[in-house]
C-alpha cells in the first residue's frame, strides 16, 4: 500500500518532541542524551512507519543490506537533531558546535544586501542552518514551510520561541510571498526543502542513485519570481551538538526567458540531486526523509 510522506515519522514526532522538549528543560541535556537510546528503541520497534523507506535508502547509500544498527543509528541521530533543536529554539545555540564550509558564499551575497534562496533537504538538520545565521554575523533565514503538514509541531515550536512565527512563511499559495520586499531588500535569506513534493507542485524528473525520483520546480520558480540566486545547503550531524554546514551556488534562474524556464529547471534541480546525493551517500544515516522517495505512486 502506498503511504503519503505526511504521515510518515515526521507527523507522528510530536510526542518525541514534547517528550524530549519537557526532559531537556526538567532534567537537563545530559538526561536527555541518555534517554535518547531507549526512545529510539521505541521509534523504531513501535512507531516505525517509515523503516521501509530508511531500509530502502540505507540498501542504496551502503550498497549492501542495513542491518540493526544501521537503522538504530540513523534514528538515534534523527532523535539527537530534535534535541539539538531545542538548543535553536531555546537560545542556546552556544552549546552546538557549527563548522560551515564555503560559508562564504553566503557571507558573499549577504555583504553585499542581495538576498538568496538557500535549497536544502530532509539530509540532516535544518534548524542548525538557523542558529549558524544568528551565529556568524547575525544573518537571518527565513523559512518557507509546508507548515499544514505538521500545525501541532510548529505550535509547539511557537510556545517554546514566540518569535518563531516571524522566521516561518507558510507556502499556501501565491500570497505567501506577500510582504517578502523588506526582507529581501535587506539582503537577507529564504530557505526550503526541496526532496518532497506537495500534491498541487509541479514536478520535473531527476536521476537519483540511478533510479529516478521527483522533485518540485518550486526553487527555480521562486528564483525567477523572486530574482534569487540559489544556494545548496546540507546540515550533517557527526556527533552530541556537532554539525558540520556545506554551501554551494546551485543557479540562478532570475533571468530567464520563458521558453528556456523547462531546460533550466531540468539543469538546477538535476544539480541538485546530483550534489544531494554525494552528500547523502557521504552521510547516509543523516537521511531523515522517511518515505520511499523512488515510489511514484506515493501522493
Amino acid at each position: 500500500m502506498t503511504v503519503s510522506w505526511q504521515s510518515l515519522p515526521e507527523r507522528s514526532s510530536l510526542f518525541w518532541l514534547r517528550l524530549i522538549t519537557w526532559i531537556t528543560l526538567h532534567l537537563g541535556r545530559p538526561v536527555a542524551r541518555v534517554l535518547l537510546y531507549p526512545i529510539t528503541l521505541y521509534f523504531m520497534t513501535v512507531k516505525n512507519e517509515g523503516l521501509t523507506g530508511s531500509r530502502i535508502f540505507l540498501k542504496k547509500a551502503l550498497q549492501r543490506e542495513p542491518n540493526f544498527f544501521d537503522l538504530f543509528r540513523l534514528y538515534h541521530n534523527f532523535a539527537g537533531t530534535l534535541l539539538d533543536r531545542l538548543a535553536v529554539l531555546t537560545g542556546r545555540d552556544h552549546l552546538l558546535e557549527i563548522e560551515a564550509y564555503n560559508f562564504e558564499i553566503l557571507q558573499h551575497h549577504a555583504n553585499k544586501k542581495q538576498a538568496c534562496l538557500l535549497v536544502g533537504s530532509h539530509h540532516g538538520s535544518f534548524e542548525i542552518l538557523r542558529a549558524l545565521g544568528r551565529l556568524r554575523r547575525g544573518i537571518k533565514v527565513k523559512a518557507l514551510m509546508y507548515g499544514e503538514a505538521t500545525p501541532a509541531i510548529v505550535s509547539l515550536y511557537r510556545s517554546l520561541n514566540p518569535d518563531l512565527h516571524e522566521d516561518i512563511i507558510t507556502l499556501n499559495g501565491p500570497a505567501a510571498l506577500l510582504g517578502l520586499e523588506e526582507h529581501l531588500a535587506e539582503g537577507q535569506m529564504l530557505a526550503l526543502l526541496a526532496d518532497r513534493c506537495m500534491p498541487h507542485d509541479k514536478r520535473i524528473r531527476c536521476d537519483f542513485f540511478d533510479a529516478p525520483i521527483d522533485l518540485p520546480t518550486t526553487p527555480v520558480m521562486l528564483s525567477h519570481i523572486l530574482k534569487l540566486p540559489i544556494i545548496f545547503f546540507v546540515c550533517l550531524r557527526h556527533g552530541w551538538g556537532q554539525y558540520t554546514i556545506h554551501f554551494e551556488e546551485l543557479g540562478d534562474a532570475s533571468s530567464i526567458p520563458r521558453d528556456e524556464r523547462p531546460i533550466i529547471a531540468k539543469e538546477i534541480m538535476g544539480r541538485y540531486a546530483r550534489r544531494l546525493e554525494y552528500y547523502a551517500r557521504s552521510a547516509p544515516h543523516n537521511w531523515f526523509n522517511f518515505h520511499d522517495i523512488w515510489d511514484r505512486e506515493a501522493p
